[in-house]
């Protein structure tokens, strides 16, 4: 097996269009304080996503796309990937 061969195979793993429930709970328990703590209206205008939707996310009505995941890891200044392991705040 070649260097580059190697190189490939510690490629991490690309996040799928639509999170898994587990992923989607861990976004889902890093927005609900921010929320909380700011308002639904504020916080939906922040993420660019209408508050209707945002609560529906909330209440586990709809699914998590990574579309919603990376608006809501850019609100909270994290990168996509830790909010979704549940390395974010």
């Amino acid at each position: 097996m070649s260097d580059h061969d190697q190189d490939q195979d510690k490629a991490p793993e690309s996040l799928p269009a639509v999170l898994s429930a587990e992923q989607a709970e861990r976004v889902r328990k890093a927005l609900a304080p921010v929320v909380a703590a700011r308002t639904l209206w504020k916080v939906a205008d922040t993420i660019g996503y209408a508050p209707m939707y945002v609560q529906a996310f909330l209440r586990g009505q709809i699914a998590c796309t990574l579309h919603f995941a990376t608006h809501v890891a850019h609100a909270l200044d994290v990168e996509v990937e830790a909010l979704v392991r549940g390395d974010a705040p």
